[in-house]
This record gives C-alpha cells, structure tokens and sequence, in this order.
C-alpha cells in the first residue's frame, strides 16, 4: 500500500510528505487567518459608540445663573428625557434648533448642544446619555442560550462578552464554531480558540451578525486496527497516536507500521509555510497525505505530536504479506489447490 500511493501520488495530484521533525513543528506552529487579523484593526482598538437613527437620548441642559433660558423652580436646568434620533439623523432642543447627532458620540453631541446655546444661555453646560440604544446592536444567533439582538455598551464589547449577555453557549466550546459576518466579510473560528486566544476575541461592531453553531470535530480511523471507525475528538486535540490507540491499535498480524498515512485536504497557506512544493495551478485545498514510520522509534514522538483536524482521516495499511495470503486464498478458492497454494504461501511468509 506504502508502495502504491507513492507511485501514484504524481498522476492522481496528491502530495505525500514523510512526517519528521520539521514537518511536526511546522504544522503546529502555523497560525491561520482568524478573525483578528481578518477583522481587528491595529492597536489596542476600542470601538467608539456613536448615536445612529432610532436612539433614544436624554438630555440635559445646565446654566450658570438664575434667570437665564432654563431656569425654573427646580434650579438652573432642564431635563429632556426621551428624544428620539429621527429619519434624518438629527434631535431639536429648545432654544436649539435641529442638531445632526447621526455617527457622533455623546459627548460630541454634549459640545454641539452647548455651541447651539452660546450666546443664548448664561454659560450652558449639556450632559448627554443614551437611554435605549436601537441602531448600535449585534445580532446573536444559533446555539447560545438567550439569542437577540444586543446592544453595545459605550465602551465596546467582545466576541465573548456578547455571548455572555446571551446566557453562555449550548454545547461544548471544543464542539462550537463562531461564525462573524460584517459587511461582505466573514470569518469562522473555534470557540475554545476565542477562549484561549485574546487577539481572536475581538472587538464587535454595529452591524455585526454572529452565529453560534454546534460542529463536533470528526476523525477516521480506517484499515489494520481493531475497531475501525468514525471518532469525535473527545479533548481539545487528537494526536495520530491517540487516534490510533483509540480505534484499539494496530492488528499485529494485519498492520504495516510503515505505512501509517493522514489524509488531509491541506490549506495551501501550511503547504509554503512548509516549502513544499504543489501544483500552484490548483484551486482551493490541496490533497495531502502524511506518512509516519512507525517502524523507527523516534516517529512514535512525530505521531504523538502530530495534531489530528476535523474530517482527518487515519488509515494503516497492510503488511505486504497479508496482501499477498489474500491474493493466493482467492486462488485457492478458484483452482481448489488448497495444498499447493497453503506451500506457496508459506515461501513468501
């Protein structure tokens, strides 16, 4: 089977590279794009809150002495509660007129408002505060607890902290991607990623749609190992080697430990990063398989250290021997020579 797949490698557009050290280290060493270089601007970047059409602000408006436009029995002030952000993008206030608050933070708004008054009130002062924010909102849905729209706090929010506010996810983080759509862009990132990484908990913006969807990640394990099958990754990382023990080993009898293989479509960024040559004129993932020696001590650490992916698959070839009883007992059950063909077997075993 090793044999085979190196013969045919070069007419069926497919890479095979031999695991070693190198090969080890540079696939986990590799960080792909996610969403904070996909999204994140440079610097510690703190989004700004800006007022935008539907909001409800409050405003209030201070004067330095009596008698001036707000006086009253309550002092030198007036309060406006609930104004609401129109079509236009502006607010009127007395004494004002129509002020275009649209894109502007609340404190920009704060020195509109006292800019509008100059000259009309005894030295205004103006306090400015969002009561309801309808237009800064993230949309959350999918697999978290409380989905909806939510709004972002003056400061800025996190990936994490929206999905905190909606009640934590369903499932767990290993098994959950997060899928970040703003504008015509979109990234896709493993929860625990998030978690463990601070620049992939970026900064969420207005507009911003997140969807939180359940996605366990799935490895195969096929040919001579005693329970061949589909597995879900049961910690945070697989190694080949735990894949293996656990579809319960190799068939001693059975296995080639020369031809241990991982079937990847491989992303063509890890291939360069790697200088391995591809066909440059492919299009998207690459068809790569990884062979491990088992039969060399030191390949037991390549194994041990080689990070299974989602839909890898794990296949151990067939001793040539197996390969070759299997061809001489078809022929036995043709020709019913059980005697010679059991003499010919032997001569090879």
């Amino acid at each position: 089977m090793s044999v085979e797949i190196e013969q045919q490698s070069v007419q069926n557009d497919y890479l095979v590279v031999d695991v070693d050290a190198d090969i080890v280290d540079g696939l986990n060493g590799f960080n792909p794009v996610g969403l904070g270089s996909r999204f994140r601007k440079s610097g510690n970047y703190t989004p700004i809150s800006a007022v935008g059409v539907g909001d409800i602000l409050s405003v209030t408006v201070f004067e330095a002495d009596n008698g001036g436009l707000f006086s009253g029995e309550s002092g030198n002030s007036a309060n406006f509660p609930n104004i609401v952000v129109d079509r236009d993008g502006q607010i009127s206030l007395p004494y004002s007129g129509a002020i275009t608050v649209k894109g502007k933070t609340p404190v920009e708004i704060q020195n509109l408002v006292v800019s509008s008054l100059e000259g009309k009130a005894i030295q205004p002062q103006a306090l400015v505060n969002v009561v309801r924010n309808e237009s800064n909102v993230v949309t959350l849905n999918g697999d978290v607890t409380k989905p909806g729209l939510y709004p972002l706090p003056t400061k800025g929010a996190r990936l994490l902290d929206i999905v905190a506010l909606a009640g934590g996810t369903k499932f767990a983080a290993r098994e959950t991607f997060v899928t970040l759509q703003r504008g015509k862009r979109q990234g896709v990132q493993l929860m625990k990623t998030i978690i463990e990484q601070p620049n992939e908990n970026i900064y969420v913006s207005r507009g911003d749609r997140i969807f939180v969807s359940h996605d366990p990640q799935r490895y195969t394990v096929l040919g001579a190992v005693q329970k061949p099958s589909v597995y879900t990754f049961d910690a945070a990382t697989i190694s080949a080697l735990e894949a293996i023990a656990a579809a319960g080993g190799l068939q001693d009898a059975r296995a080639d430990a020369t031809g241990v293989f991982v079937f990847r479509y491989e992303d063509p960024a890890i291939l360069d990063s790697l200088n391995i040559s591809y066909n440059k004129m492919r299009l998207g993932k690459v068809p790569t398989i990884y062979r491990i020696n088992m039969k060399h001590a030191k390949s037991y650490f390549y194994a041990q250290s080689f990070h299974l992916r989602d839909k890898d698959s794990v296949f151990v070839s067939n001793a040539r021997s197996v390969e070759i009883s299997k061809v001489l007992r078809l022929l036995s059950q043709a020709t019913g020579s059980v005697g010679n063909v059991v003499g010919t077997y032997n001569r090879f075993d």
